[in-house]
């Protein structure tokens, strides 16, 4: 089988799909990747979802600290309120 060849998964009764193992290998999926489902004309694209690690994210928030009114706390707040929308 080459390395484009199809993959054929099921959809759960719980809406959920397996994503064949050579696959998850291929494209570095662990339990937790995050992924993106876009619909297009053609059907479902997954992409995967690269976040950035918490300390890569305060580090990033810190270096723009002088440019906004709100403190780490203001935008960690932010961050779990957006998290818990999403689940």
């Amino acid at each position: 089988m080459s390395a484009d060849d199809p993959e054929v998964t099921t959809v759960t009764s719980k809406g959920q799909i397996t994503i064949p193992s050579r696959l998850r290998d291929r494209f570095d999926l662990e339990r937790g990747t995050k992924l993106m489902v876009v619909p297009t004309d053609y059907g479902l694209v997954l992409k995967k979802i690269d976040l950035p690690s918490v300390a890569e994210f305060q580090e990033r928030v810190a270096e723009r600290a002088d440019d906004t009114e709100l403190s780490l706390d203001d935008v960690t707040e932010l961050v779990h309120d957006a998290r818990d929308a999403d689940e």
